[in-house]
């Protein structure tokens, strides 16, 4: 595509994502779908066009709005992406980055030497998403995002290994635990069927 040509792609794609942002753009929920897809493989392709999204879901739009253009970022994400996402207040009952977000993240697709057309999940350092991670948590409870997320990493390392490089704790000279052990009620002798002795 000559360069003049990519200019004008790119302006219209960042006019799409705008009018996104604007929540024109909200259809049907297959229709979002897809949408948020083509969305998400355009950030994918212009990076001034994802700094332009991050800046549009950082200055708060609509509820319907943020919904879009952030499952476009979840299509896509890079790990300003992700954290992103993550520090976004929304309901911890459905949240912006799901696990298949947070792998693309911290994994590769490696395509199989030994099976046309498969791949290898391959583990990829993600430290510092990590570190910035453990730096946002707040008590490891239900609504705490930022641990959430640092569960699942440690969930596909334990699936897929982790890179040779990367430490289990995800920032040590923060003096932070991790993992974070959320307060719990503590169950009573009857609950765990234990009879006094």
């Amino acid at each position: 595509m000559s360069h003049p040509a990519r200019e004008a792609r790119r302006r219209a794609d960042q006019h799409s994502h705008d009018l996104a942002a604007q929540g024109v753009l909200q259809g049907r929920a297959t229709g979002d779908w897809a949408l948020a897809r083509e969305l998400g493989s355009l950030i994918d392709e212009y990076p001034d066009l994802r700094a332009h999204v991050y800046d549009l879901l950082r200055d708060g739009i609509s509820a319907s709005a943020l919904a879009l253009l952030a499952r476009a970022v979840a299509e896509n994400p890079d790990q300003d992406g992700l954290l992103l996402l993550v520090g976004l207040k929304t309901d911890p009952t459905h949240p912006l980055a799901d696990w298949q977000t947070i792998e693309r993240v911290a994994t590769e697709h490696v395509p199989s030497e030994n099976w046309k057309g498969a791949y290898d999940i391959v583990p990829i350092a993600a430290l510092e998403v990590r570190r910035r991670l453990l730096a946002m948590t707040i008590d490891g409870g239900p609504s705490d995002s930022a641990a959430r997320c640092l569960n699942e990493i440690d969930e596909i390392r334990d699936e897929y290994g982790p890179p040779e490089t990367e430490p289990r704790h995800p920032d040590l000279k923060s003096g932070r635990p991790w993992p974070i052990i959320a307060p719990e009620t503590r169950a009573t002798s009857t609950e765990l069927n234990l009879i006094p002795g």
